[in-house]
């Protein structure tokens, strides 16, 4: 499953007016305070700020620096810009940022590690993963790294390792968005396991923990995972309330491929009630069904679609790999001597 998160996890077309809004409500210290918000609910604005100031960046030499980079770096991630990850990567591994960035040794590996995942390269984020396991400085980047094995895991097709990691994970050292991500990836791990009223109550903790923590764009994205969740449970009340929460400034922080989802999800919602997928169902799922395959949607998409006896709508095969374009392969090379 794509399915939401990175630990940490749209287009400027449909931010305007939304972002002004915050814009106006939020002050920020610093620029790399700025841009870690940014990156977290705005992941293309934060890469439009990286790019206006990329070479005054190239003259500066700080903490500041690295942890802009770093946030650009997720960012870049999020949006699955392949050649902006790769420059950014090769920014921070210059030599003149090395006295700077022993405190961001783990949030650079662990993002590297992110990106192998959202771009599917699941064997990449293991390795990746675990190397950022070794620069871990406490509890809490222990227990990041490792909710994140137990996505890659899954997403390559080993839930019972998945499984076994999430266990080992003492939730109550996490709180906020930390502990969402670890709720949002038992959910979606649920899912796998065909228990979605579990599933149901994970994505729901989710959401209000990112609510609390103004984390708009991520608390979007666990509710469109919610409402899939809530169709495969026939929980119609469920879908219905949290539909509506998804306003259209809510939807606004969705990336497009989760309005793609959300779209296919009205859809079967109705087909749900009837028990009948309508024939502009099956058109719509037809047409998209192969993107929604590709951007991670498999778990939920097989699973409602078995459940109306509408399997046929399945493509016959899936490649194992769903990778366009490949990221290089040994990023984090200059942090993991192991690569």
């Amino acid at each position: 499953m794509k399915y939401l998160i990175c630990l940490f996890g749209l287009h400027l077309l449909s931010y305007g007016s939304v972002f002004a809004v915050e814009k106006n409500e939020k002050t920020f210290s610093s620029e790399s305070e700025r841009v870690k918000y940014l990156a977290l609910n705005y992941p293309d604005q934060a890469v439009a700020f990286f790019k206006e100031n990329q070479a005054k960046l190239l003259g500066q030499s700080s903490e500041q620096t690295v942890s802009i980079y770093s946030s650009a770096l997720a960012a870049a991630s999020n949006i699955g810009d392949i050649k902006l990850v790769e420059d950014i990567v090769r920014l921070l591994s210059d030599t003149r940022l090395t006295p700077y960035s022993q405190h961001f040794l783990f949030t650079i590996v662990n993002v590297i590690g992110v990106s192998y995942r959202v771009n599917g390269q699941f064997d990449d984020a293991v390795v990746t993963y675990k190397c950022a396991l070794k620069h871990a400085r406490n509890n809490v980047e222990k227990m990041t790294s490792k909710v994140n094995l137990s996505i890659a895991y899954r997403m390559n097709s080993q839930p019972a390792i998945s499984f076994q990691i999430l266990q080992s994970i003492d939730e109550a050292i996490l709180s906020g968005r930390r502990k969402a991500g670890l709720l949002v990836v038992k959910g979606n791990t649920a899912i796998v396991l065909d228990k979605s009223k579990e599933a149901i109550s994970y994505f729901i903790a989710a959401r209000q923990h990112y609510l609390k923590d103004q984390h708009h764009r991520n608390a979007a994205r666990v509710t469109v995972n919610l409402l899939g969740a809530a169709l495969i449970a026939r929980r119609a009340e469920v879908y219905e309330k949290y539909r509506r929460k998804l306003t259209p400034a809510y939807e606004a922080y969705l990336p497009q491929s989760d309005q793609l989802y959300l779209h296919w999800l009205d859809l079967m919602y109705d087909s749900v009630k009837s028990n009948i997928v309508a024939d502009d169902t099956v058109n719509y799922t037809k047409t998209h069904v192969a993107r929604l395959l590709k951007e991670g949607y498999t778990e939920p998409v097989s699973k409602l679609l078995h459940s109306l006896n509408a399997e046929f709508l399945m493509p016959e095969k899936q490649k194992s790999s769903l990778v366009n374009t490949a990221l290089s392969s040994s990023l984090a090379k200059p942090w993991c001597q192991d690569l």
